[in-house]
């Protein structure tokens, strides 16, 4: 077996698997979790009540968005190996953001969930008509788009030192990192103009740069693995 092919295929295939949690995430999360995640907030509707009636359909989102960071925070942990032996700093750096902190993110998005469906089933189990309750469910609610700013700004920086690490090592093509470099630009401007709350409607397509870029960059590692000779002079140099 070629020298770090089993590191690669771990961390392609978790690539891919988080990639796969996050979008069905958003497609079994229903009405609610699919407003948060194409940044169409819902209006003109009782928000607690929507979200008893669609509690199941929540949860399942939520350990959906959980094993998304499970998956990609561990990818971090098959990379770091290899990209240590060209530069630590860049290699800590991905760990630290693309690992610990995006996934201390998807933790607390997935804590914000859960804690809104319990909000959700209160509100319907007491039928009472509380104004607080709405009101924690409404600071909830749109916390999450907050979150998901913060996050993506997390991930971005960390995306960053990882196409970096790959384009300096020659372990993927230099097209694949280079892609993924120019795919973080338009990626920030919408992570940005999202926390400033200037959105279009169209900010949103901003992200379609980067996203194809990373389900072909996992199918590469799957298939094709790490570079040899890149490899190779990796373990010489060092």
């Amino acid at each position: 077996m070629k020298p770090y092919r089993l590191n690669a295929l771990i961390a392609g295939v978790l690539y891919f698997l988080g990639s796969a949690f996050g979008v069905g995430s958003s497609i079994a999360g229903g009405e609610v979790v699919s407003s948060i995640v194409t940044n169409k907030p819902l209006s003109g509707l009782e928000l607690l009540d929507l979200v008893a009636a669609n509690s199941s359909q929540i949860t399942g989102a939520s350990f959906l968005i959980l094993l998304m960071g499970i998956s990609l925070v561990a990818m971090t942990v098959f990379l770091y190996p290899i990209f240590r032996k060209d530069s630590k700093e860049l290699a800590a750096g991905m760990l630290l953001f693309r690992g610990a902190l995006e996934g201390t993110y998807y933790l607390i998005s997935t804590l914000g969930f859960l804690t809104l469906v319990l909000l959700g089933n209160e509100y319907a189990a007491t039928g009472s008509d509380s104004a607080a309750l709405r009101a924690m469910g409404n600071v909830l609610y749109h916390f999450q788009p907050i979150l998901g700013s913060v996050g993506t700004i997390v991930f971005l920086i960390g995306a960053t030192c990882l196409y970096i690490s790959f384009y300096r090592t020659r372990l993927i093509p230099r097209w694949l990192s280079v892609w993924g470099l120019i795919g973080v630009v338009p990626y920030m401007a919408y992570a940005l103009l999202h926390f400033f709350h200037i959105d279009n409607g169209f900010v949103f397509y901003l992200q379609m740069v980067l996203a194809p870029q990373e389900m072909v960059m996992a199918l590469w590692l799957i298939i094709k693995g790490f570079n040899s000779g890149a490899i190779i002079k990796l373990m010489t140099e060092n």
